[in-house]
């Protein structure tokens, strides 16, 4: 007799409101961070999803599990995701890999950027190599954007949380940012 319970693989079903809900969270405490330390609200915070693993030196991909705050703030299942958040309007950006189209033979269907949109309940979806221009073009005239990175020491593993890494970072102003839970902040 086949199961009708979910496998214990698979994540649990959470609606994607509830990542709605932590960006407005996240957004409103950022915003009264910002106030407090006379700092304009503007510039974006950026965050890189988890990245697939292979086993030592072989083919073989290890089981993934998506980075803890960028899946508590997209929800995003899948590897190789970078997510942003505008400071100024709360719009909400994700960047997906761009898959050649000989991927579909492995991984079927390649999804569309408007497929994402829709199921993660972003604003905007781009992809990863459009992460530099569209943040140029966003401050175009007004400077270097400024981006708000997350890095800090996890106090329950010791480990450092790592900062979202893209080509061409020189090309930005970047603050990073200690975001535990219930929100805190603490420019570094």
């Amino acid at each position: 007799m086949a199961s009708t319970s979910p496998s214990s693989l698979s994540p649990p079903k959470v609606p994607m409101e509830l990542h709605v809900s932590n960006r407005q969270k996240l957004l409103k405490s950022l915003r009264q961070h910002l106030s407090n330390s006379s700092r304009p609200h503007h510039g974006f915070v950026l965050l890189q999803g988890g990245e697939e693993q292979t086993r030592y030196c072989t083919d073989h991909i290890e089981l993934f599990r998506q980075e803890s705050y960028f899946a508590y703030l997209f929800g995003v299942r899948e590897p190789g995701f970078y997510g942003a958040i505008d400071i100024a309007t709360g719009k909400s950006i994700l960047f997906a890999p761009r898959l050649p189209a000989d991927y579909a033979v492995w991984l079927g269907e390649i999804k569309p950027v408007s497929y994402f949109q829709e199921r993660y309940m972003v604003s905007m979806v781009y992809y990863t190599d459009e992460i530099v221009q569209l943040l140029v073009d966003h401050y175009k005239g007004s400077g270097k954007p400024l981006l708000f990175l997350l890095h800090g020491l996890n106090t329950d593993s010791n480990n450092f949380s790592k900062p979202a890494e893209f080509e061409v970072l020189h090309y930005v102003h970047y603050s990073t940012f200690i975001c535990l839970f219930p929100f805190t902040f603490r420019t570094v």
